[in-house]
């Protein structure tokens, strides 16, 4: 597995702001420029190069359902074993 700490420490030291003094927009140290929200960049910068996607997301999402219904189905069978 890879180290995430140092993967996001080198991408977060890669995009640092630079305040612009005559404009409401920021540029980056990456040479981004027209920021209006240097977070957000940074933020997509972070999933692009982890390659985090949404269907990832949807995937676990699936499997915590299945394993949710899963263990209520068990607990049924113990219920009703008590009964």
């Amino acid at each position: 597995m890879p180290d995430l700490t140092g993967s996001l420490r080198e991408i977060i030291a890669e995009h640092r702001a630079v305040r612009n003094t005559d404009a409401a927009e920021e540029s980056c140290t990456c040479g981004a420029e027209g920021l209006s929200d240097h977070s957000r960049h940074v933020a997509e910068q972070i999933r692009d190069r982890l390659g985090l996607r949404p269907e990832a997301v949807d995937d676990a999402k699936k499997r915590i359902r299945y394993a949710t219904a899963w263990l209520d189905w068990e607990l049924t069978i113990m219920e009703g074993a008590q009964c």
